[in-house]
């Protein structure tokens, strides 16, 4: 059984990790949605104005 220091650690740990994998989550998903973005935009402006 572990020990009240060794469980706080773990769980750290744990909190550490999940946090860093849902930003790294939310930016690969950020960087994916920009794309279309970024070649939409032109297209509607030039579509405005033209």
């Amino acid at each position: 059984m572990l020990t009240v220091p060794a469980l706080t650690l773990l769980f750290l740990c744990v909190v550490v990790g999940l946090g860093a994998a849902f930003v790294w989550m939310f930016w690969e998903f950020e960087q994916r949605m920009a794309k279309p973005r970024q070649m939409s935009k032109p297209y509607r402006k030039s579509g405005r104005a033209g």
